[in-house]
């Protein structure tokens, strides 16, 4: 991949005025591959509406000067205006935030949750003895299971 894609690339990925800026004085402006695809200023200069080229009338200056001058909805409107993209951005944030919390609520208590209900069936048998005897004779027992096995170990032995 040229440089140039991989600065175009950088350019779509990161939307950081301060990065585009960074980008295009770095590279855009001095790379001759982009430049050629870049607009001449005579076409941009084609694009837009001189004064000499429109038609307005004193009229239609006047009407805008009285709707400045003396309306106050405009103001209630250039304020709206200005706290819509600060709402915007609180809105991604508290979004982003609850989103946060929700994959890291999950994470947590996914390991605490109980594998499921046993049923009676799953239960594990408990091993017992009744009576042992040893060369005829009552034994004392030391039944010793080690943790995380199903092996059992029985001491037997006679008070003689």
């Amino acid at each position: 991949m040229s440089h140039c894609k991989t600065v175009e690339i950088f350019y779509a990925l990161v939307p950081l005025k301060p990065w585009r800026d960074l980008l295009i004085l770095r590279h855009i402006e001095k790379c001759a591959r982009c430049q050629a695809g870049l607009a001449s200023r005579e076409a941009v200069g084609s694009l837009l509406v001189k004064e000499t080229g429109a038609d307005i009338g004193r009229s239609l200056w006047t009407a805008v000067e009285a709707a400045l001058a003396g309306d106050s909805a405009g103001e209630g409107m250039n304020d709206r205006s200005t706290q819509l993209p600060v709402m915007r951005r609180w809105g991604w944030a508290v979004a982003t935030a609850f989103l946060v919390v929700l994959i890291t609520g999950f994470l947590l208590l996914k390991d605490f949750r109980p594998g499921g209900t046993a049923s009676a069936a799953a239960v594990p048998v408990r091993f017992e003895l009744e009576y042992v005897r040893v060369g005829g004779q009552p034994a004392h027992t030391v039944v010793y299971q080690p943790q995380g096995s199903d092996m059992i170990i029985v001491w037997a032995g006679t008070n003689n």
